[in-house]
């Protein structure tokens, strides 16, 4: 991840390298972290499947924004969690429904919680993303053994 100056025309870049393993697994590899995901079709053995992993992707997206605004908003946070569920449809495949419960344990007053909430969401990278679509290019490059 790359940042330049000047907030509001602040650019980051990710980069994210998944490599297959055997028929079951792959491993993700971002920075220096890496986790197994599970790429066998209905299978979950290995690890989360690729939709299980977007939806880490927005609960981690909703609880870093919730850390980081209730930081600057002073609210002490005894627990934060999200819970979501996703609705999947065959043909085409594709999420089509995600329900999430962010459970917020603090003793601010409900309507400094309920703002936080919307601001988590307004500021989200991945919130925005899922919820605006964003267009994917793909190519792919042959490699003979």
């Amino acid at each position: 991840m790359v940042a330049t100056a000047h907030f509001k025309h602040q650019v980051q870049h990710y980069a994210v390298t998944v490599t297959r393993d055997d028929a079951v697994s792959a491993t993700a590899r971002v920075r220096e972290h890496t986790f197994t995901v599970s790429i066998k079709r209905g299978g979950g053995e290995a690890g989360p499947n690729a939709a299980e992993t977007l939806l880490s992707a927005l609960g981690t997206c909703l609880l870093t924004n919730v850390q980081t605004l209730a930081e600057k908003m002073r609210i002490g946070l005894e627990e934060a969690r999200v819970e979501i569920a996703a609705t999947r449809r065959n043909v085409p495949p594709g999420l089509v429904e995600v329900h999430y419960t962010l459970h917020i344990k603090s003793s601010a007053p409900p309507e400094k919680l309920q703002y936080l909430h919307e601001k988590a969401v307004e500021w989200g990278t991945v919130t925005n993303t899922l919820a605006h679509g964003v267009p994917i290019e793909g190519k792919v490059e042959i490699h003979l053994p």
